[in-house]
C-alpha cells in the first residue's frame, strides 16, 4: 500500500527546518465576516480581497478594530460560522479552492498567536524538542529530532538562551524576543508552506522587533508566504515587509508591495510628508478622514483580479495541491504522528520536569502543608489517645481532630489544582490546536501527575499529624481514606478550573468548592434535619463519605466495646447515621464521586478545545 508523506520527506530535509521548499500562494476573495446580534447584524469584514505569494512576507495593518486579527483567523482556519458570527470566503491556493478547518490544509499551516503561550519551566530547545517529537511522522529519529533543534535555535539566533527556562511569572527566564522567537520555532518543527503571525512585534523594543522580522525574511527565502498582523512597526521594520495589506474598518484601503506605498498614497491626494515613518503616515490616513471621504479619493478599491472559477480538489488533488505527494517506500503508519501512548508518556514527562523546577510553587505547597500538620498537631497534641473514650470532652477533641486533618488533606491539595488549571489553559489550547497531542492525552498525563503529587501532599500530612494527635485507626487505613478523599476533591477542582479562564475567576469558585462540603458533611448538623429539597447535595459531597469512613476506622472498634459505658463512639456513629455494613458502599460513592468528575472535567475541556478549534 502507498503511503503519504510530502515531498519534502527526506531524512536531510527532515534535519533542516530552513531547507528550500515548494511554496504555496494564498489567495483570497470575497471574505466577510458578520457579527449576528439581537440588535442586527455588524459587518467585520466587507468583501475583503488579498494575496500572499510565495518567499515573501505580507503584513496586515489598519486601526483597531479594522478586522485584522479577523482576517488572519479566518485564513488560519481558527474562525468558523456558528450561532454568532457569519463567515463567507473564497479561499484558493494552486487554483484549488481550499477550507483551512480542513485537517489536511491545517497540517501546511503554521500560527503563532500574539500571547506566548509556553510552558515557563521549559527550555527553547526543549519547547522545541516536544513539539517537534508530537508532531513529525513517528519514522523520524531522535537523532534527526536533536539535529532539528540545533539548526533552528542557531537560525532563529537562539543558541545563547537555548538551555534557559522561558520563565514567566514566578521565574525569570528569557526576553520578550528570546520568547517571540521560541514560539516562531515551535511551529516550523512541521516545515509548513504557510506562517501566520498576529502582532509577532508587539510588546518587544525596536531591536528585538527587527530581529524578529528578520527570522521571518529568513522563513520566506526558503519557500514559505508568510503573513502577520502588525501595529505601529518603526521605518526599519515597515521598509523590510515585501508586501502590504491596510485595513480599515473591514475593507481593503491597500493592498500590493511596500516600495508603491509612498506614490499610491500621493495619487490618492495624501503625499507623504519628507523623513516621516511610512507606516505612521498611513495609519493617520486612515484614522484621520471618515469612510466617505476616502472612498470618494478613490481608496477601498475593488478586486479587480480576474480569477478562473475554483476548482473543487478531491482529496488525492488537494493533497498534491499543498505538496503532498505519495512513496512507496513509506507506510500510512509510518507517515502519521505518535500515538495515545507516546502522547501521553511526553506530556507526563514534561509534567514532572515542570514540577520539578518548579520550586517555588511546589515548595510553598508542601511547606504550607507541613506547617498546617504541626499547627493540627500541635493544637491536638495526643487528645486521639484511649482514654478520650471515657471523657466526653477529650473525645470532642478527638472528633475535631480527626475532621480537621480530613478537611486540610481534602481543602489542602484541592486548592493548588483548581488555581493551575486556568493558568496552563492557554498553553493547551495552542498545543491542542496545532495538533500535538489529543484532549484525553493531556488529561490523563495530567491525572497521572496530580495523583502522584497529591499522594505524596497527604501522605506529609498524615505522617506528622497522625502520630502527634495519636490517633486510634491504623496508620494506611487512614492514609486510603484520606487518599479517596484528596482525589474526589481535587476532580471537583478540575471540573471547576476547566470552566472558568482565569485564576482570578478561580478564586472567586473557592467558597463554591469549599462550603457546600462543610454543610452537607453531617457534623455540622444532622442530614436527616436539612430540608429535603436540599437533602440531596450531600450525596454530591465527597466529605460527608470521607467522614463517614474515618468514623468506622477510628471509633468502630470502640463502638463495639460493651466495658464503655455510656459508649460515647457508638453515639457518635448513630448520630452521623453511619452504619459498618454499609463500609462498601461509602466507599464506591467516594470513588465514583471521583470517576463522575473526572470525567465532567474531561467532557467540559474537550467541549472548550473543540469550539475553538
Amino acid at each position: 500500500m502507498m503511503g503519504i508523506s510530502r515531498r519534502a520527506s527526506t531524512t536531510e530535509e527532515r534535519r533542516n527546518p530552513f531547507a528550500a521548499r515548494e511554496g504555496n500562494a494564498l489567495i483570497w476573495t470575497g471574505v466577510n465576516m458578520t457579527l449576528n446580534k439581537k440588535q442586527g447584524e455588524r459587518k467585520l469584514l466587507n468583501d475583503v480581497w488579498g494575496e500572499v505569494p510565495p518567499g515573501e512576507i505580507t503584513a496586515i495593518m489598519g486601526p483597531s478594530g479594522a478586522g485584522k486579527t479577523s482576517l488572519l483567523n479566518i485564513l488560519a482556519g481558527r474562525c468558523r460560522s456558528n450561532s454568532k458570527i457569519t463567515v463567507e470566503s473564497d479561499i484558493r491556493m494552486k487554483d484549488f479552492k481550499v477550507d483551512p478547518t480542513n485537517i489536511e490544509v491545517r497540517k501546511q499551516i503554521a500560527f503563532v498567536a500574539q500571547d506566548d503561550s509556553l510552558s515557563f519551566t521549559a527550555t527553547p530547545r526543549e519547547a522545541i524538542r516536544f513539539s517537534a517529537k508530537l508532531r513529525l511522522p513517528r519514522i523520524t529519529t531522535d537523532d534527526e529530532i536533536e539535529e532539528l533543534a540545533d539548526k533552528m535555535l542557531k537560525e532563529l539566533g537562539l543558541k545563547d538562551c537555548a538551555d534557559t527556562m522561558i520563565g514567566g511569572n514566578l521565574i525569570k527566564g528569557i526576553s520578550g524576543g528570546e520568547r517571540k522567537r521560541t514560539s516562531v520555532g515551535v511551529e516550523l518543527v512541521t516545515k509548513p508552506s504557510l506562517v501566520f503571525l498576529d502582532e509577532p512585534t508587539s510588546g518587544l523594543d525596536s531591536f528585538s522587533a527587527m530581529q524578529v522580522i528578520r527570522v521571518l525574511k529568513k522563513i520566506a527565502h526558503a519557500g514559505c508566504s508568510v503573513l502577520f498582523t502588525i501595529h505601529q512597526p518603526s521605518s526599519d521594520v515597515f521598509n523590510s515587509f515585501d508586501r502590504l495589506i491596510l485595513l480599515n474598518k473591514g475593507m481593503v484601503m491597500y493592498q500590493g508591495p511596500v516600495d508603491d506605498v509612498p506614490d499610491y498614497f500621493a495619487q490618492h491626494n495624501h503625499p507623504m510628508p519628507k523623513n516621516y515613518n511610512p507606516a505612521d503616515w498611513i495609519m493617520e490616513v486612515a484614522q484621520q478622514y471618515s469612510q466617505d471621504q476616502l472612498l470618494q479619493e478613490g481608496f477601498f478599491s475593488k478586486d479587480e483580479r480576474n480569477l478562473s472559477p475554483a476548482i473543487i480538489p478531491k482529496d488525492s488533488e488537494l493533497l498534491d495541491s499543498l505538496g503532498v505527494s505519495r512513496h512507496e517506500d513509506i507506510s500510512d503508519d509510518e507517515w502519521k504522528h505518535v500515538g495515545f501512548g507516546t502522547e501521553a508518556r511526553l506530556l507526563f514527562k514534561r509534567e514532572i520536569i515542570h514540577n520539578s523546577r518548579n520550586k517555588k510553587g511546589v515548595g510553598a505547597r508542601f511547606a504550607l502543608t507541613t506547617f498546617m500538620a504541626f499547627l493540627v498537631g500541635n493544637i491536638f497534641f495526643g487528645v486521639g489517645n484511649v482514654d478520650s473514650f471515657y471523657d466526653v470532652s477529650k473525645f470532642n477533641s478527638h472528633f475535631g481532630a480527626m475532621v480537621m486533618i480530613l478537611m486540610m488533606s481534602m481543602f489542602g491539595t484541592a486548592m493548588p489544582t483548581l488555581l493551575s488549571f486556568p493558568e496552563e489553559r492557554p498553553v493547551f489550547l495552542r498545543e491542542y490546536s496545532t495538533n500535538h497531542y489529543s484532549v484525553i492525552a493531556y488529561f490523563m498525563s495530567r491525572l497521572a501527575m496530580e495523583a502522584l503529587i497529591t499522594f505524596l501532599q497527604v501522605f506529609v500530612l498524615l505522617i506528622i499529624a497522625y502520630f502527634m494527635v495519636d490517633l486510634q485507626a491504623g496508620f494506611f487505613r487512614f492514609l486510603a481514606i484520606e487518599y479517596a478523599l484528596a482525589m474526589s476533591s481535587t476532580a471537583v477542582a478540575v471540573l471547576l478550573g476547566c470552566a472558568v479562564e482565569d485564576p482570578t475567576m478561580a478564586t472567586e469558585f473557592l467558597p463554591l468548592l469549599f462550603v457546600p462540603q462543610l454543610l452537607f458533611a453531617g457534623f455540622f448538623v444532622r442530614t436527616d434535619l436539612i430540608p429535603p429539597w436540599l437533602r440531596w447535595a450531600q450525596y454530591l459531597c465527597a466529605l460527608t463519605y470521607g467522614v463517614r469512613l474515618a468514623l468506622l476506622a477510628e471509633f468502630g472498634d470502640c463502638a463495639n466495646d460493651e466495658t464503655i459505658k455510656p459508649n460515647i463512639c457508638s453515639q457518635l456513629l448513630e448520630v452521623n447515621e453511619v452504619k459498618e455494613e454499609e463500609r462498601a458502599i461509602y466507599w464506591a460513592i467516594l470513588w465514583g464521586l471521583f470517576l463522575v468528575f473526572r470525567l465532567g472535567g474531561l467532557t467540559l475541556l474537550r467541549k472548550k478545545a473543540t469550539k475553538f478549534y
